[in-house]
């Protein structure tokens, strides 16, 4: 189980929410989802990989205080590529290579996102799949593989996927290059992460309401 984090600096995190919210406003906010979302996952090894790697001990701090010293503690260890892609292509082939499997990667840009997907992910996590969890804006906020396959995100965001039709989303291109290579794609049901200012709104009003 693994959360792809950012340090919250100002500037560097949530930057689409700016404006209306400062700088200094969004990445107070990208630490409280940290707060919120990095946890042990029970029955599973719970690590983060944080980004930019020598900003480790900023985004250190920022973690949940109520795991310091318990042996649950998820370990930090440093992202390492040019973009989002290979940094997830290098951390399954670490994981894997370390006899890790299945291997589940979440974003933190989902606040309310219930534990039981997790859960649900890995139980659904068998050779031959992959497992991908959408969110309303075309990406999706989790990723689960059960064995290596990096061919899988290779140049997604670069120049997208040249199988898929001409501006699919990256959730689409994924789709589609996961069943050329001969994958089975399991789908969870469908969340939404925080990117802009219209979904903090969003969120806020699902909370007020209780709405799914």
């Amino acid at each position: 189980m693994v959360y792809f984090a950012k340090a919250p600096v100002p500037g560097q995190v949530k930057t689409r929410l700016c404006p209306p919210l400062t700088t200094d406003e969004a990445a107070a906010l990208y630490g409280a989802f940290l707060r919120r979302i990095v946890r042990p996952v029970s029955g599973a090894r719970t690590l983060v990989y944080g980004w930019p790697g020598e900003q480790l001990s900023v985004l250190a701090a920022a973690l949940p205080a109520a795991t310091a010293g318990d042996p649950g503690t998820p370990e930090l260890r440093p992202q390492q590529g040019a973009d989002l892609w290979e940094r997830m292509q290098r951390c399954f082939a670490e994981l894997f290579a370390a006899g890790h499997a299945p291997v589940l990667i979440r974003n933190t840009d989902s606040p309310d996102l219930e534990i039981d997907l997790l859960h649900e992910a890995l139980r659904r996590c068998t050779p031959g799949t992959v497992v991908l969890g959408p969110d309303f804006g075309g990406g999706y906020y989790l990723v689960a593989l059960a064995q290596p396959c990096p061919e899988l995100f290779a140049d997604l965001e670069v120049g997208g996927d040249p199988g898929s039709a001409p501006g699919s989303t990256i959730l689409q291109q994924t789709r589609d290059r996961a069943r050329r290579l001969g994958l089975e794609v399991v789908e969870l049901a469908e969340r939404r992460d925080v990117d802009r200012f219209e979904d903090l709104i969003a969120m806020w009003r699902q909370r007020a309401t209780g709405a799914s």
